[in-house]
């Protein structure tokens, strides 16, 4: 480094130094023998830094530090909520309805959340008196136009742990699809995976209730990787010990390890994945073909 100048220690060159880093003249003051030494990397601002200094102890150039007050207003406490709701409101708002589902759940709120199964067993008398099924289908709910029930069961959770991990894994895949293909994209896809995975675990195990995001969820994973696979973007990227684990998890299911402390929608997982990589597939092959038209 080049000496710039020499100062008293009794000068307060702190104004100085803030003003010389605002115009980009990269510095170090340090004490040696008893005086400030001003020290630069720059020979070609070292003579512009001498004239400062002059004008500086000259009075000619008045230089004053004020503090900017830290501000604690509530726009600024509320401002990256906002920014969250902005960049990503259909997420959120999956969310906040899984969290109310699960909250209906853990407190028994049976009247609500029989409304949001997509199929129900009668335990009454009548159906074994009559000789008929005690099972309500999708099909008779359907029959009567409660057609909101071939998504609704994606918002019903069981247990802190279901409801935390779910909510993980949609908050950090679902804003990746809704940042690069937009909300209405977006919301189509979890319909259309919601819808699929509810009936397709409904057939399998047709007296159970089930509920919970996760065929979504696996349905967005593979949305994801088949996206990324084709048409790559930096925004779908993902680690592949991610998808190993997801898929080790299907497996697990499948094989029934974990049956004694849960039952799992195993049906809807399986078809979630199957039905997000297939609604993967035309958006990858567009996105791909007008990259490819771009760079013509």
């Amino acid at each position: 480094m080049i000496k710039i100048l020499e100062a008293p220690l009794e000068n307060n060159l702190h104004a100085l130094s803030v003003y010389w880093w605002q115009k980009s003249f990269a510095h170090k003051i340090a004490e040696e023998a008893g005086v400030q030494v001003v020290w630069s990397n720059s020979q070609q601002h070292a003579e512009q830094m001498r004239e400062d200094y002059q004008a500086f102890c000259d009075g000619r150039l008045q230089l004053t530090l004020e503090k900017v007050p830290q501000t604690t207003s509530l726009t600024a406490f509320l401002k990256p909520l906002i920014h969250v709701v902005a960049a990503s409101p259909v997420t959120l708002l999956l969310v906040v309805l899984s969290v109310i589902g699960f909250l209906l759940v853990e407190f028994n709120v049976n009247s609500v959340v029989e409304f949001l199964k997509i199929q129900s067993v009668d335990n009454s008398r009548l159906p074994g008196a009559l000789n008929m099924s005690r099972r309500i289908s999708p099909e008779e709910f359907l029959a009567h136009g409660q057609y909101w029930r071939l998504v609704t069961p994606i918002f019903l959770h069981f247990g802190w742990v279901h409801i935390t991990f779910n909510m993980l894994w949609l908050w950090e895949l679902g804003r990746r699809i809704e940042t690069q293909c937009g909300k209405i994209h977006f919301i189509s896809v979890v319909f259309f995976i919601a819808v699929a995975s509810n009936l397709y675990q409904a057939a399998s195990t047709p007296y159970a209730y089930f509920g919970g995001m996760s065929g979504v969820i696996y349905g967005l994973l593979g949305y994801c990787a088949i996206f990324n696979l084709i048409a790559p973007h930096k925004i779908f990227e993902l680690p592949r010990a991610i998808y190993i684990v997801m898929l080790l998890s299907l497996a697990v299911g499948w094989l029934g390890v974990f049956d004694f402390l849960a039952n799992m929608a195993n049906t809807a997982h399986l078809s979630g994945l199957i039905w997000g990589c297939f609604i993967a597939l035309p958006s990858a092959l567009l996105t791909r073909f007008f990259q490819r038209s771009e760079s013509r």
